[in-house]
């Protein structure tokens, strides 16, 4: 890709906090200076950053020594499992494959969507263990699944409707109802900062992997609960509930890189539908947040990015769908080779906006 120095880029936008964007006016930004990755959650609409996070993994971090922490949640969390198992990019290549050519016909039962999130779960590992995440020292995986007291496996919808009440009155209500888990291939106990959330840590280990790894997707009244992890009191939800964008701080030095879907950063799955709870926050501060242009976008199929709701609008035509995501895939390399144009070049400093 050319690219003329005038120019603004064409496919991404980049944002960076206070501190991000002195550190970046001062000394440029190497792969070196970020700490944190974080990974939303959103479905489908992760497909848009294959590309880019295709290219962290070959080429920013490739050779990369220093620990690396990841987190995320429900289809964030999947991307982030790629990354920290070994041959990173294989286990990609695996997810996509897995998650892409799923098909339905009509809207499947919740034991049904629970069964095909197990393969997609299976398949995205390949051969490889608990173990293997444990072996990667330098890549630290965080994976939050909400925690609900009340054992009731179908999340009928009025408790649903409790929780979207406790959280439209305050954030801090819905903290009464759920609790954060965080399952790790580390020992660092407090890495979150507190947020008026309780927090535990549970180390992944072989009987509890797939079950962690689903619980962090199992989304209320489209799949079941897990609860099957016995250091879990209680049943295992979508991350998303807790932290649907990732607008999380944490216990250590060096800026956080997040490549996103969106220009923005919604904090809870509920806050969604509040417009008018902006994100905001010391986190920022250190953020450096990439994603794909409005521009860039309406060149994409359907002139979006992906979202769950295809898998309904293309119910007579899976093969479309399946070719539209891959399309989509694809065009996400086109951001990553501009970006890599303006990093090398030491244009970041021009183009990067304020949050």
């Amino acid at each position: 890709m050319l690219v003329e120095p005038s120019r603004s880029p064409k496919t991404f936008k980049i944002k960076a906090g206070i501190k991000a964007k002195s550190h970046i006016e001062k000394y440029g930004l190497d792969p070196t200076d970020i700490s944190v990755i974080p990974a939303a959650a959103g479905g489908p609409k992760w497909i848009s950053l294959y590309g880019f996070d295709k290219y962290l993994l070959n080429k920013w971090f490739k050779n990369r020594s220093e620990t690396l922490h990841l987190v995320g949640a429900s289809a964030g969390a999947w991307r982030m499992l790629c990354y920290a198992l070994p041959n990173p990019t294989d286990a990609l290549d695996r997810f996509l494959k897995h998650y892409v050519e799923q098909r339905y016909q009509e809207i499947p039962p919740p034991e049904f969507l629970t069964g095909k999130m197990h393969e997609l779960l299976k398949g995205t590992l390949g051969s490889y263990t608990a173990a293997d995440l444990f072996n990667n020292k330098n890549r630290q995986l965080n994976i939050i699944s909400s925690l609900s007291k009340k054992n009731n496996i179908h999340f009928p919808k009025a408790y649903f409707l409790s929780l979207v009440s406790q959280n439209l009155i305050s954030r801090n209500w819905l903290s009464k109802s759920l609790q954060r888990v965080v399952f790790t291939n580390h020992q660092q106990t407090e890495f979150i900062k507190p947020d008026g959330f309780t927090t535990h840590y549970i180390p992944f280990n072989q009987e509890n992997i797939i079950s962690a790894l689903r619980s962090t997707g199992a989304i209320p009244l489209m799949m079941e609960p897990v609860d099957d992890i016995s250091e879990c009191d209680g049943l295992l939800w979508d991350g998303a509930l807790i932290d649907y964008h990732i607008g999380l701080d944490y216990n250590t030095e060096g800026l956080i890189f997040y490549p996103h879907f969106s220009s923005h950063i919604t904090k809870g799955w509920f806050d969604k539908f509040l417009r008018w709870r902006k994100f905001k926050g010391p986190v920022l501060d250190k953020m450096i947040m990439i994603y794909p242009s409005n521009d860039f976008v309406q060149s994409w199929p359907d002139s979006k990015i992906p979202d769950r709701k295809d898998f309904e609008t293309y119910f007579n035509d899976n093969d479309l769908r399946i070719k539209n995501w891959y399309k989509v895939a694809k065009l996400g390399e086109e951001m990553a080779e501009e970006f890599d144009w303006f990093w090398k070049a030491g244009r970041l400093v021009d183009i990067v906006e304020g949050f």
